[in-house]
């Protein structure tokens, strides 16, 4: 009997302890979490109000009180690397990397993270190691491919480049020939330089079965047939590229027309001037003029000249004409000053634009410096595309 009022008595109070702790520690719960919550809420708000300095601070103060928050440090990671603070951008996600707990996937987006501060920071060794470990993971192979052929671009190992495209290309099934094209080119480019012309012969050779359209294969096929004094060969080549792509006549014609006039000055000063005729370029006008000049006279030159002036009324023709009347008129010191400034104004304007990223370049490339696409650049200048029409 005593122990049944001893049980009724305790069993009361028992449980009205068990309600107070619990309550107890729920206050305590909230209490720490209450820095969380208003740290991370201030950093949002932060953020979409594009104020990414102040958001770091909170997400920094988020990060301290919760480190086991995976999620918060990739987005404090990213906007380190965002404001170009690469340095804490990758201590935080190589902490990440190297946490034991970590499940594989978790493990493979931080070490992603990680390369891409490499590479964004310009640290281009560390970041091929870093994908160079991602590409043997099934699943990230096909991104880490992507990123050490952009890798071998930039650091311009045409090689390496060469051996991934072409990984590419079996496992992800990517057509690739054009880039490859283009990095067999960059090495024959190379070995010509450096006076190997077997060597370069070898690389357009190999460019040429990849893609037997491609004009900077044959324009350079061209160019190693001249070093080698084989006019003829070369004159088949610019054929080649006049039949398949005259769009790209401007950029070979003025070396067709020096060798056209070896053997017949006529007849290369009827190339250019039909060149001219088809394209409106400023670059084959120039030639022309120059050509008239020698074989014809300045005063057919300066005719010419403003007869083409009438037909492409741009700045560019107008200082090509100033340039053939000041030398008819060489002790005219208003002529003069004309020419040399409309030549400095059409410098300005006579430029290549990316059809990509609208990168702006004084002189044609096969690939563009801002955004590293291959064939970007059209092969008439603004002023002239504008003028055709931007059909290119």
């Amino acid at each position: 009997m005593d122990f049944e009022l001893w049980f009724l008595v305790i069993a009361p109070l028992m449980f009205a302890a068990g309600w107070w702790m619990r309550g107890l520690d729920t206050r305590q719960r909230r209490q720490e979490t209450h820095g969380l919550d208003r740290h991370y809420f201030q950093g949002l708000s932060l953020l979409l109000s594009d104020e990414p300095d102040k958001a770091i601070d909170r997400f920094i103060e988020v990060v301290r009180l919760e480190p086991e928050t995976i999620e918060l440090h990739h987005v404090l990671g990213n906007l380190f690397r965002r404001r170009g603070q690469f340095d804490r951008a990758i201590r935080l996600h190589n902490y990440i990397a190297n946490r034991a707990e970590l499940s594989d996937k978790e493990r493979t987006l931080a070490l992603g993270e990680l390369a891409l501060d490499f590479l964004k920071a310009g640290m281009y060794d560390r970041a091929e190691q870093a994908y160079q470990t991602l590409s043997q993971i099934p699943e990230s192979r096909a991104e880490a491919l992507d990123a050490l052929m952009r890798i071998y671009c930039t650091e311009r190992e045409w090689t390496k480049a060469i051996e991934v495209a072409e990984q590419l290309e079996r496992e992800v099934g990517r057509d690739l020939h054009g880039d490859i094209t283009h990095y067999y080119c960059e090495l024959a480019a190379r070995a010509r330089k450096s006076n190997d012309l077997a060597r370069a012969r070898e690389f357009v050779g190999k460019a040429m079965r990849i893609n037997p359209n491609s004009v900077r294969a044959m324009a350079l096929s061209a160019d190693l047939a001249l070093d080698e004094n084989n006019h003829e060969e070369a004159l088949r080549h610019w054929n080649d590229i006049q039949r398949k792509s005259p769009q790209y006549l401007p950029l070979i014609a003025q070396k067709k027309g020096d060798v056209l006039a070896d053997e017949n000055p006529e007849k290369a000063v009827a190339f250019l001037k039909e060149v001219f005729a088809q394209t409106g370029s400023i670059d084959v006008l120039d030639a022309a003029v120059k050509r008239l000049i020698v074989h014809q006279g300045k005063e057919e030159a300066c005719a010419f000249a403003t007869e083409a002036l009438q037909r492409s009324r741009s700045l560019s023709a107008f200082a090509v004409m100033c340039q053939v009347r000041q030398q008819l008129n060489p002790e005219d010191q208003q002529t003069a000053v004309l020419a040399d400034m409309t030549a400095r104004q059409a410098k300005k304007l006579a430029r290549y634009q990316c059809v990509h990223c609208g990168f702006l370049a004084h002189t044609f490339a096969w690939q563009c410096p801002g955004c590293e696409h291959w064939d970007a650049f059209p092969p008439l200048r603004v002023e002239e595309s504008k003028k055709s029409g931007g059909g290119y």
